[in-house]
């Protein structure tokens, strides 16, 4: 147990789930998460974007890309708002973002202060998983449950946290966080499959691999059986990058 300020032990949380880097700008109502971020910048990358929208959707592309949670945060109010086309992306292709929302102190709350908006029922349709904190020893575990809840949903979760909070001084302990996401599972392939497969290979005329984002973590593999059997690759646009754009068997993505 150590005594640290809530900012702080958020972004300690964060990088015990593997984030390496978020996406964000700082405002009046971020503040103390920015100080979190710069205390613990050996292990957690800050990457201040020119506009919040930019941030949450380099956390979606991140998600589609790795498939590791993307992390953006904005400010209250105008922040919040401007966060809306990344999520909104992250959720419409299912991938895993934390959204870190900015709130005014709670003495503020309620009482139409400079930039304070009701931001819970604002994200209650894009987010699986949507919570304000009430409490600073809250910060960690409510972070915790968020990622694993984006992972588990695929989807978007967000955290909103009132200023006063991220500022206090909390006991930190660390949050037992599962180092592997993905359920265990075994798989087998049926070698008649292969045989099968491999017929109707020999014998289309035009054969044609069209590519989701199954295969994202598969890119050496896809690229050399598409240049084993010389069949042109086709890609969904949530799998854009599944193969490099310039290789001479890709045909890029359809959009339908």
């Amino acid at each position: 147990m150590t005594k640290m300020m809530a900012g702080q032990a958020l972004v300690k949380t964060l990088a015990d789930w593997g984030v390496d880097h978020v996406y964000g700008i700082p405002g009046g109502s971020i503040n103390h998460t920015v100080e979190g971020l710069y205390l613990e910048q050996d292990s957690v990358k800050y990457i201040q974007v020119r506009h919040e929208e930019v941030g949450a959707i380099a956390a979606s592309a991140d998600a589609k890309f790795t498939g590791k949670i993307g992390v953006a945060f904005g400010s209250a109010g105008p922040g919040a708002t401007h966060l809306f086309n990344g999520l909104y992306d992250a959720k419409m292709d299912h991938v895993p973002v934390l959204a870190i929302v900015g709130q005014v102190g709670q003495d503020s709350m309620n009482t139409n202060y400079f930039q304070e908006m009701d931001e819970t029922p604002m994200f209650s349709d894009v987010g699986v998983y949507n919570r304000t904190v009430t409490t600073a020893e809250q910060i960690p575990y409510v972070i915790n449950e968020a990622i694993r809840e984006a992972y588990r949903q695929s989807g978007v979760a967000v955290v909103i946290l009132p200023e006063d909070l991220t500022t206090k001084e909390i006991d930190y302990v660390p949050s037992k966080t599962p180092k592997v996401v993905a359920d265990n599972f075994t798989q087998t392939v049926d070698p008649k499959a292969i045989t099968d497969s491999l017929e109707l290979l020999k014998n289309a005329k035009h054969p044609l691999i069209y590519a989701g984002r199954g295969l994202l973590g598969a890119r050496d593999v896809l690229t050399k059986f598409s240049e084993q059997f010389n069949i042109p690759v086709m890609n969904t646009v949530p799998a854009t990058g599944v193969i490099s754009t310039d290789h001479p068997t890709s045909l890029g993505r359809l959009a339908v």
